[in-house]
């Protein structure tokens, strides 16, 4: 079986860590107003995740999960155990009855997930599903209509292949399509060339060496500009370079929005 990832900790200074502590910083204003020890979060796509442990130990959810992968099931409730939490993981297709109860969970985060679906709509829908009214979710998908989709392209064709090119719009559109409220949808950080990979590319290959070594250049690259901006301040996203794209929605709340409209309409 393949190792558990090492646990994520914002707090780890090195400037490897710092997309991580990026990361962190998003999720500390996201949650900033929120109270949300003991509320219920679900990862779809949580085969050996990171981020199940991470929600648990520095926001205090109740963590779950789904994914097929009955392997990646285990590993990522064994992770979240390993950090000393609690959880529920379920090996299931989101897309059935067999999953959790819709509208159960105040926040349904995904990583990694959305782009690998044609109607990313549906998709969004399918996930939107699961959210309390007025609940909150967080779409992360790999930005691949910039560069780090060009390199991945370049480097390992099947990989690439198997995402579906997802720009800032087409996400945002999903969303509201599906009927939740935009609160914020943009590309995330300016570098992570980290992003891309080799995985499934023989090794006994000239191609590999040289495409581990562009890829080990590109790395470093990134690392260097880190650096800069722990320096002097973060450079700004871009559709071509940003490695990501970050949405937070939330699901209408039809019978607080109806008493807000009371509330207002009974003002002088």
């Amino acid at each position: 079986m393949t190792p558990l990832p090492k646990g994520l900790n914002p707090r780890a200074g090195k400037t490897r860590n710092y997309v991580n502590r990026r990361f962190h910083e998003e999720f500390q204003a996201c949650f900033s107003r929120i109270d949300t020890k003991g509320k219920r979060l679900l990862e779809i796509g949580c085969a050996r995740s990171i981020w199940l442990p991470y929600f648990a130990k520095e926001f205090g959810f109740d963590v779950y999960g789904v994914d097929y992968s009955e392997v990646g099931c285990r590993q990522a409730l064994k992770m979240v155990r390993t950090e000393g939490g609690d959880g529920k993981v379920l090996c299931a297709d989101f897309f059935s009855t067999s999953c959790f109860k819709p509208e159960s969970f105040d926040v349904v985060v995904s990583f990694g997930l959305v782009e690998h679906f044609q109607d990313t709509t549906a998709c969004i829908a399918a996930l939107s599903g699961f959210l309390k009214p007025g609940g909150l979710m967080i779409t992360n998908i790999p930005n691949m209509v910039g560069a780090v989709g060009f390199f991945q392209k370049m480097v390992n064709r099947p990989v690439y292949e198997l995402h579906v090119p997802v720009d800032q719009k087409r996400l945002l559109q999903a969303h509201v399509s599906s009927g939740l409220q935009i609160l914020a949808c943009d590309y995330f950080l300016f570098i992570n060339f980290g992003v891309c990979n080799l995985n499934g590319v023989s090794r006994n290959s000239l191609g590999w060496v040289l495409k581990k070594g562009l890829l080990t250049f590109l790395s470093q690259f990134s690392l260097a500009v880190w650096f800069l901006e722990e320096q002097f301040g973060s450079l700004r996203s871009s559709r071509f370079m940003a490695p990501y794209i970050n949405c937070y929605a939330r699901k209408p709340n039809p019978s607080v929005e109806k008493a807000n409209r009371s509330a207002g309409e009974g003002k002088p």
